[in-house]
């Protein structure tokens, strides 16, 4: 006999102004806002929290080129016609302490696609006092409003014309594209695991490595690049085409304009020589594509949760820099140490990835997003789990098999 059980709740069963008054009591706790200057007096302590996490590893520009941002004029188009509108957010508690900082930069150029617009997402990092809280979700959409508002200056002054201009609940006419980069998964990385997760839920596609080989400038000195050499960083680079989730291709002309507009904001800062053949790799395997009759690539979806995890096998880091980061340095410590473990257990990633399940599966959801899309769910993950191992061997076996040859 049952005396009691717990009642999941379905959000579709919530009415839009209840949703409104439950994010607007959640947020309250914290205040957002847009640093529009370096004279900022939370500038310094900003750009700390950001170089803590970043700046050992090469992944963060130096303050002066943060500085530089705030001070240019975004109004006044880079050489290459676009308009580049950086960013710097922090988030602070009701006591006025820092709990957060995001930073990136809006870029559009109406003279190459007037409907679309990249927020590049580059850096966050909240502080444990605020970790696992929705300021983390709140941090991550907050670009898209100060990306929808500089659109609106630039058409007040005359300086675009932008598709529909009197329809701000469309954008304006302007497709968003929130752009992110991330290191590719590895089993023995278990932050990498929780990053993927929450990109994945907030509507993030990978665009596939095999046709985009993305590479993050080296965002260190020039003079420190001279002495040790031009070190590029392979990474997944990440999409949320916004209002477009669920299309599972991207047109080559859309990518295409996504690399150019994240390198003319890193052009701002960092050595043009250093650039360019990181750009020219990405773009000739674009064009390879087109000349075998195909408009568009493959993006790859990131999961969610315990039930989807076999995605994590065309993510894997040593697969990824093995096929199309051979010429990229640094990081032949992590593949022969992979390799070894792969040689000993040649099922590794997939049993790795099977227990990560599993641990996943422990905490059961009780809110869900659609009825159709069945209640069950939670119950179902631990089964999911279970036979998780032997499901994404026998996936893997097809692609491999399926695989277009990387050149």
């Amino acid at each position: 006999m049952t005396l009691g059980t717990r009642v999941r709740l379905c959000l579709k069963d919530l009415y839009q102004q209840d949703i409104v008054e439950m994010i607007e009591r959640e947020t309250r706790r914290y205040a957002l806002e847009s640093i529009e200057h370096p004279d900022h007096p939370d500038f310094t302590r900003a750009y700390q929290i950001l170089w803590d996490v970043f700046g050992a590893t090469g992944e963060m520009e130096p303050e002066s080129a943060i500085r530089q941002f705030l001070l240019e004029d975004s109004f006044e188009p880079l050489p290459s016609g676009t308009f580049c509108r950086y960013f710097l957010i922090v988030a602070k508690d009701r006591d006025g302490n820092l709990r957060g900082v995001r930073d990136g930069t809006v870029l559009y150029n109406p003279s190459w696609a007037p409907d679309l617009c990249t927020v590049y997402l580059s850096h966050i990092n909240l502080l444990p006092q605020a970790r696992g809280t929705v300021l983390t979700y709140w941090l991550r959409i907050a670009p898209v409003e100060l990306a929808v508002e500089y659109l609106y200056q630039l058409q007040q002054r005359g300086l675009v014309q932008l598709p529909l201009p009197d329809q701000p609940g469309k954008n304006f006419g302007v497709r968003l594209n929130l752009a992110a980069e991330m290191e590719f998964f590895s089993p023995d990385d278990r932050l990498s695991l929780q990053r993927i997760l929450f990109y994945g839920r907030g509507g993030f596609d990978v665009i596939d490595p095999r046709h985009f080989p993305y590479r993050q400038p080296d965002f260190r000195a020039p003079e420190v690049i001279a002495e040790t050499g031009n070190r590029p960083v392979p990474f997944m680079l990440l999409l949320r085409r916004m209002g477009r989730e669920r299309q599972a291709r991207l047109p080559i002309d859309e990518a295409r304009i996504t690399i150019r507009h994240l390198y003319d904001e890193f052009a701002c800062f960092c050595t043009p020589e250093f650039l360019q053949n990181s750009v020219d790799i990405v773009q000739a395997r674009l064009e390879e594509r087109r000349a075998k009759g195909k408009q568009d690539v493959e993006l790859l979806p990131l999961p969610t949760g315990p039930t989807n995890l076999q995605r994590l096998k065309r993510l894997f880091r040593y697969d990824n820099l093995r096929r199309y980061y051979a010429d990229v340095g640094g990081a032949s410590d992590y593949l022969e140490r992979i390799k070894t473990l792969l040689a000993g257990n040649p099922r590794w990633f997939d049993d790795e990835v099977a227990a990560l399940g599993v641990e996943l599966a422990k905490t059961p959801h009780y809110v869900y997003s659609s009825r159709d899309k069945g209640i069950w769910a939670a119950d179902m993950a631990n089964d999911m789990a279970n036979d998780m191992a032997n499901d994404m061997a026998n996936d893997m076996a097809n692609d491999i098999a399926n695989e277009e040859t990387p050149k």
